[in-house]
C-alpha cells in the first residue's frame, strides 16, 4: 500500500515524509508501554510454552512405553514363545528363532537396550542379557511383582542388583526395566515374564531441543519421589518432595542459590510418573533490567531507525539513477540492447525514457548505415558482374577450349574447364550465397588453375563433412583465403607446401578453415590482426593479402552480426590457420 502511495510522488515530497517519518518514530518510541507490561506478557507466554512442553514430553514417554508394552503382547502371543514359556528345558532351535525375533524389535527400536523372557521353569532367553549369579530369576523381586499383578506393566528405574548384566554394558542409571507377566489366558496360571531394558538417553533427546534457557531442565520422578531420569544439574537435588504438596499437576515458585525457578509439573496416570520443567525467571525476564536504561536505548532506536529510513528513501532515488548510470556505460561500449525501465513516474524516469530515445535513435542510425553499406556492396557486385558478360565470357572459353583439343593440349583444357567453373560458380546469375558443394567446387577450380602455375609447389586436401554439402554460404569465402596461402605462405617456402581445407558442422554452427604449413606470423601481428577481424569497417588500410580476408569477414558479420566471422591461429615458422564461423543456412539468400 505504501508503495503504491510513493510511486508516482515528486522527490520533494519523498524527502518531506522522511522527516515526517523519524519524527513520528521518536514520539511512538517515547511513549510505548511501560516495562512491566512487557513483562506480564512474557511472563505468561514463557509459562504458556513451558507447559505445553511437558505436556508434550509426558505424552511422547506415554507413547514409548505404550509402544514397549505392546511388545511384550506381540513377542508372547507369538508360537515360538509360547512354546518356550511351556517348556522344561531349553532347546537350541527355538531359542535361535525367538532371538532372531528379539532382534528384529532392537534393530527397529534403537532405544531398547535389551529383551529377557524367563518362564516359571526358570528357562531365559535374551538377545543382549544374561545372568550374573546362579540364583533362580524366578525368585527375583521385579519377576515376583510382575507375576503378582499379571494384569498391568511394570516400570523400575535405576534396577540395580537383579541378577542380570547386558552386553553391551549398560549401567543401572542408564535404563528404565519394562516387565509385563505372560499368563494362560485359560487357567489364569503365571507362565512367565517378559522384561524389556529402556534407555533413559530417549527421555533426553525428546526434551534437547526444548527452549528451557541456559539454566532449565526437565526431570523425572515416579510415584515415590525417586528420580527416574535428570539431566546433569545440581539443582534438581535441592527441590524438595514437600513443594509439591501431593498434587498431580501444578506450578510454584521457588528461591534456589539466590536464584527465582519458576517449577511446573503435570502427573501420567499411565506411567505413574510426574515430568517437571523447571526454568529461571531471572533468565526469562532478564531483558526487562535493562528498560532502566529506557532514555539511552530509545536514542539508540530512533537513530538506528531514522538511518534505516534515510537508507531505504535515498536507495530509492539512487538505485534507478545506479541502473541508468549501468545502461549508459553499456552502451559506451557497445551494448545498445538494454533499456532503462522503472514503474515510478518521477524526474528519474522522464529521464530514463529520453535516454531511451537516444539508444533507439543511435540503433536506427547504425541499421541505417550497415544498410547503405550493404547497398554499395551489391551495387559494385553487379557492376562488375555488368562488366564481365557472361555469354561472351563462356563463348570465348569455349572456343579455346576446341582449339586445345586440336591440338591435343590437354593441360590447357584442363586450365580452360576449371577456368569456366570459376566464373561460373563466382557469378551464380547475382545470387548471394550458393551451396557449400558449389563454394567447394569453386575452390578446386580455383587451385587446378594455381596447379597448373606451381605444379611442383604445393599439394591440396579437401575434406569437407556430407551433412555440411546441402548448406548455404555467403560465395567466394574460400577463395581469398586459399589465395593468400598460396602466395603469403607456400610460394615463399622451401620445398613442397601443402594446403588442407575442412568443412564441418561445430556447435550448431558451419565452422570452414584453411590450413597451410608456410612460415606462420608473429604472436604481435595475429593480435592485432584478430582485433580487426572482430569489427566491422576495418577493411580500410589492409595490404592486398589482408583485404580478401577483410572483406570475407565485413561480409559474414553484416549478413549474420558480431556473433560469425573470421578468426586467425598461427605458430611462427609453423604454419597459419584461418577459421570461417558461418550460421547454418539451409536456403539461400536473396
Amino acid at each position: 500500500m505504501i508503495y503504491w502511495f510513493f510511486r508516482n510522488k515528486s522527490l520533494y515530497f519523498k524527502l518531506i515524509c522522511i522527516f515526517i517519518t523519524i519524527i513520528l518514530l521518536s514520539i511512538t518510541i517515547s511513549t510505548a508501554l511501560p516495562a512491566h507490561q512487557y513483562s506480564k506478557q512474557i511472563e505468561q507466554q514463557a509459562n504458556d510454552h513451558t507447559r505445553k512442553d511437558i505436556e508434550q514430553v509426558k505424552k511422547n514417554i506415554e507413547s514409548h512405553i505404550k509402544e514397549l508394552e505392546n511388545i511384550t503382547e506381540y513377542l508372547s502371543r507369538t508360537e515360538n514363545v509360547s512354546d518356550f514359556l511351556l517348556a522344561q528345558k531349553s532347546a537350541a532351535g527355538l531359542q535361535s528363532k525367538i532371538k532372531t525375533q528379539m532382534k528384529m524389535y532392537t534393530d527397529t527400536h534403537p532405544e531398547i537396550a535389551g529383551v529377557l523372557i524367563v518362564n516359571k521353569s526358570d528357562l531365559l532367553i535374551s538377545n543382549e542379557m544374561s545372568r550374573t549369579t546362579r540364583d533362580p530369576l524366578t525368585n527375583a523381586s521385579w519377576y515376583k511383582q510382575a507375576a503378582n499383578a499379571p494384569s498391568v506393566i511394570h516400570l523400575e528405574s535405576r534396577p540395580i542388583g537383579r541378577n542380570l548384566t547386558t552386553s553391551p554394558k549398560y549401567s543401572a542409571d542408564e535404563v528404565l526395566s519394562v516387565t509385563k507377566a505372560v499368563i494362560n489366558e485359560k487357567t489364569g496360571e503365571v507362565l512367565g515374564v517378559i522384561l524389556i531394558d529402556w534407555k533413559l538417553d530417549t527421555i533426553n533427546n525428546e526434551i534437547r531441543n526444548m527452549g528451557f534457557g541456559a539454566h532449565g531442565f526437565v526431570y523425572v520422578i515416579d510415584e515415590q519421589s525417586r528420580i527416574v531420569y535428570t539431566p546433569v544439574n545440581k539443582i534438581v537435588y535441592r527441590i524438595k518432595d514437600s513443594w509439591f504438596d501431593n498434587r498431580k499437576s501444578g506450578s510454584f515458585i521457588k528461591n534456589i542459590q539466590d536464584t527465582d525457578f519458576q517449577v511446573m509439573y503435570d502427573y501420567s496416570e499411565y506411567t505413574r510418573w510426574k515430568i517437571v520443567g523447571v526454568f529461571s525467571i531471572n533468565e526469562t525476564l532478564a531483558f526487562i533490567k535493562d528498560m532502566r536504561w529506557t532514555a539511552g536505548i530509545i536514542a539508540m532506536v530512533v537513530l538506528i531507525l531514522a538511518i534505516f529510513a534515510a537508507a531505504f528513501f535515498t536507495s530509492s532515488i539512487t538505485r534507478p539513477l545506479s541502473q541508468l548510470s549501468s545502461l549508459m556505460k553499456k552502451a559506451a561500449q557497445g551494448d545498445l540492447d538494454n533499456k532503462f525501465e522503472s514503474k515510478n513516474e518521477d524526474e528519474i524516469k522522464q529521464l530514463g525514457d529520453s535516454f531511451n530515445s537516444m539508444i533507439e535513435s543511435i540503433k536506427n542510425l547504425l541499421n541505417l548505415i550497415n544498410l547503405i553499406e550493404k547497398r554499395k556492396r551489391e551495387a559494385e557486385l553487379k557492376v562488375l558482374q555488368e562488366q564481365i558478360k557472361p555469354h561472351f565470357l563462356y563463348n570465348t572459353f569455349d572456343t579455346i577450349k576446341w582449339m586445345a583439343m586440336e591440338y591435343q593440349a590437354k593441360d590447357i583444357m584442363d586450365v580452360i574447364d576449371a577456368l569456366t567453373k570459376l566464373f561460373r560458380i563466382g557469378l551464380s546469375k547475382g545470387k548471394e550465397s550458393i551451396k557449400v558443394s558449389e563454394e567447394i567446387e569453386h575452390i578446386k577450380s580455383y587451385l587446378i588453375i594455381q596447379m597448373t602455375r606451381y605444379e611442383d609447389k604445393f599439394d591440396y586436401v579437401i575434406d569437407v563433412q556430407e551433412e555440411a554439402k546441402e548448406l548455404f554460404v555467403l560465395k567466394l569465402i574460400l577463395q581469398p583465403l586459399v589465395e593468400n596461402s598460396i602466395y603469403h605462405a607456400i610460394k615463399t617456402k622451401r620445398g613442397r607446401g601443402k594446403i588442407l581445407i575442412q568443412v564441418k558442422i561445430i556447435d550448431n554452427k558451419l565452422f570452414l578453415s584453411v590450413t597451410d604449413d608456410g612460415n606462420g606470423m608473429n604472436p604481435e601481428m595475429i593480435t592485432k590482426l584478430n582485433q580487426r577481424l572482430q569489427k566491422t569497417g576495418m577493411i580500410g588500410g589492409a595490404d592486398s593479402g589482408g583485404y580478401g580476408m577483410l572483406n570475407v569477414n565485413e561480409r559474414i558479420k553484416l549478413s549474420f552480426g558480431n556473433d560469425y566471422g573470421l578468426i586467425v591461429h598461427s605458430i611462427e615458422n609453423n604454419g597459419t590457420t584461418v577459421e570461417i564461423w558461418h550460421p547454418i543456412v539451409r536456403e539461400g539468400l536473396n
